[in-house]
């Protein structure tokens, strides 16, 4: 047999390539030196033979990737990777909402009982939300004694949504495994409860929990364990101990699940509920008052989710000492948030030792509120936490962007017209905010943002871009109050056209009691200048003054030098300029040499006023000592402001003023638990002008 005189070449694994490479192996063999391979036959053949090879290539690639959680795609393989750390993927989080509950008994009931109890598992049912109204469920029995108006009052009722359901299994010997399906994949997870009876004959109940730290479970210990099944809707499968780690079921036992089936952050928002059951009897004058609407609905952990936090808590090993741990921890048990924050209390400010702060950025709202914030600090942080750290959950400080684009277009390059062309933009500004921006480690460039309008469309030849950030506070009306607004960033020097603003209108009285709707804006003349100029080396042989050039950032700045036995004494400044944050000093002519000296500019420092407009288009200022603002350390002091009202409005709730001011830089980095976001519920938040090119 003839011998191959080239190898055959197997590292390519694009199918052309190997095509041409069993090509040109064929050609080498003595057998197909003259053989025409392009011939329909042997082409066919070739195809078949590419193809296999292509197909097993892929596949076997696949599979490679598949045997590690960094490059696995399928759900199955992730949760199979976690399942080896310990981690359970979380599943869906049901909402939560906190109601007091009045009960006055009518005249057709019990008026002699003085206690009366709310049942665990009581039924509600919320308002429609998107035409859906939602079951909620009590999450545990309250007790009420009848008061002296007699009614029976139940407050701070937690209700959860979703359906109550129960799965029974009788322990079997072909069951050696003591598995147990829970069959829905939409399970609250927190909410299972594991019961077990002896048997039909003996209904001695037991109750189990949920294993959590492997190493301290013992042969008798009661606890199960929960893994999500890779079926294709994600049920859930509860197993039981082997009698070496966890108690081991005899056979006969009965296994009793019930939980919480949910349909998770659709419920969120749920605010106003109607018993469905009757409370101990009473059905007939039962009022239920929200305290706080339903949130901490979540979906599933999706598999980039469960890849990034498996080996995080893995290292954590359920116990929360570091930063990390923290933070590692919350976001394995508290999944209806964006990100968290943490930081000890040494670097806070001020230092506060012994506590540790959390932040955390919800999906929902803005902030998590007073009663979520307490679940979280007591059934997920304490039990974990070292004894003498305290853990406390602050608010994020939101600063958002306003966004006003400018984009310039060639009306023959595209069907689009201004108006969908400004869409375009704004639909770019929403896609950088949620890839980019509304987390604790969010960085704002703008450079990055401008660049990416010119993908929306081929029609694009040029654009521009002013930011300004924003910070909202609520005034409180008829008391005489201070307020500060730290942006935490370097904020720019406004001029006539770009300066500080403010919205709504705030209602004032003026010096006369006359009420005034009232803006506030930065004072002109404010604006950095140059203080004055140190002469640093007076130079020598001048016979006439030099000539004194000023270069920087700013404009306008002009001075003149005096001479006094040929040496520059001073530097007089004619005009100080204004916007200035760096000065170069030059001394040219004079006949001299040698003489330099340095620029001090103004501080970086101004003040903010308050004015109305007449009918006539006349500025008056109403007070002229409103507040301050330090440019560099980007905070703003609104002083002894007396508001009576604010000035109802279609952009903010009717308690919000929002102060807005261009920054400084064009890059925003982030800082412990301020949040960086563009607020598209805002009208005024995208601003955008499309101009044609060719009108």
């Amino acid at each position: 047999m003839a011998q191959a005189n080239t190898a055959l070449r197997v590292s390519e694994l694009d199918f052309n390539s190997i095509k041409a490479n069993l090509k040109e192996f064929l050609r080498n063999q003595a057998e197909f030196s003259d053989y025409d391979f392009e011939g329909a036959g042997m082409s066919v053949l070739i195809d078949l033979l590419a193809y296999n090879t292509h197909y097993m290539g892929y596949y076997l690639n696949m599979a490679a990737n598949e045997m590690f959680i960094d490059t696995a795609q399928l759900r199955n393989s992730i949760i199979s990777h976690a399942k080896l750390m310990n981690y359970v993927p979380a599943g869906e989080n049901a909402p939560v909402a906190v109601v007091n509950i009045t009960v006055t008994p009518s005249l057709l009931e019990d008026q002699v009982v003085q206690n009366a109890t709310l049942d665990r598992y009581t039924q509600f049912l919320s308002e429609p939300i998107d035409g859906i109204a939602y079951n909620f469920l009590t999450v545990a029995s309250n007790n009420a004694t009848k008061t002296a108006n007699g009614a029976f009052l139940f407050t701070n009722v937690q209700l959860k949504q979703g359906e109550l359901l129960t799965q029974t299994y009788t322990v079997s010997p072909s069951n050696t495994k003591r598995r147990y399906t829970i069959p829905s994949g939409t399970v609250d997870l927190n909410s299972i409860i594991v019961t077990v009876q002896e048997s039909i004959a003996n209904t001695l109940t037991y109750s189990y929990t949920e294993a959590e730290d492997l190493t301290e479970l013992k042969s008798n210990s009661a606890v199960y364990f929960v893994e999500e099944n890779p079926d294709s809707n994600g049920s859930y499968t509860i197993t039981f101990g082997d009698g070496i780690l966890g108690q081991n079921l005899s056979n006969g036992n009965i296994v009793f699940i019930r939980y919480i089936d949910t349909q998770g952050i659709a419920a969120n928002k749920a605010n106003t509920f109607t018993l469905v059951q009757d409370i101990d009897g009473f059905t007939a004058n039962v009022i239920v008052t929200s305290v706080t609407a339903a949130a901490g609905g979540s979906a599933k952990e999706t598999i980039e989710q469960i890849r990034t936090r498996a080996p995080i808590h893995y290292t954590v090993q359920n116990r929360a000492v570091t930063i990390d741990d923290y933070q590692a921890i919350i976001l394995k048990d508290y999944p209806n948030i964006y990100s968290a924050a943490v930081w000890g209390g040494e670097s806070n400010d001020p230092p506060i030792y012994g506590k540790i702060f959390i932040s955390l950025s919800p999906v929902d709202g803005y902030a998590i509120s007073i009663v979520e914030k307490n679940r979280i600090v007591t059934d997920i942080l304490e039990n974990r936490s070292v004894l003498t750290v305290t853990a406390e959950i602050v608010d994020p400080q939101y600063v958002y962007f306003i966004i006003v684009a400018k984009v310039y277009y060639d009306s023959r390059l595209t069907s689009y017209d201004e108006d969908e062309i400004g869409a375009l933009i704004r639909e770019a500004v929403i896609d950088y905010r949620d890839s980019n921006l509304r987390s604790f480690t969010s960085v704002f460039r703008n450079s990055v943002l401008q660049r990416s309008f010119d993908a929306v469309d081929n029609s694009i030849t040029s654009s521009e871009l002013d930011v300004y950030l924003q910070k909202r506070f609520e005034p409180i009306l008829n008391e005489t109050k201070n307020y500060t607004l730290n942006f935490n960033a370097s904020l720019y020097k406004g001029s006539s056209q770009d300066k500080l603003y403010s919205y709504p209108a705030v209602t004032v009285t003026d010096i006369n009691g006359v009420s005034r709707n009232v803006y506030f804006e930065e004072i002109p003349d404010s604006f950095t200048g140059l203080d004055s100029i140190d002469v640093i080396d007076p130079g020598t042989d001048y016979e006439i003054a030099p000539t004194v050039t000023i270069t920087g950032d700013g404009i306008g700045a002009t001075a003149t030098a005096k001479i006094v036995n040929g040496r520059v004494t001073t530097i007089t400044i004619a005009n100080r300029g204004i916007n200035y944050t760096r000065a170069i000093i030059a001394i040219t002519g004079g006949e001299g040499a040698g003489a330099t000296a340095t620029a001090v500019l103004q501080n970086r420092t101004g003040d903010l006023r308050t004015f109305y407009y007449k009918t006539n288009g006349e500025k008056v200022i109403v007070n002229a000592a409103a507040g301050t603002i330090d440019y560099d350390k980007g905070i703003i002091r609104i002083l002894s402001f007396l508001p009576t009202a604010l000035i109802e409005n279609s952009y903010y709730a009717n308690d919000i003023l929002a102060i807005n001011i261009k920054p400084l830089d064009e890059t925003i980095y982030p800082l412990r638990n301020r949040i960086l976001d563009i607020d598209d519920n805002d009208g005024s938040s995208i601003q955008v002008t499309a101009v044609n090119e060719n009108t």
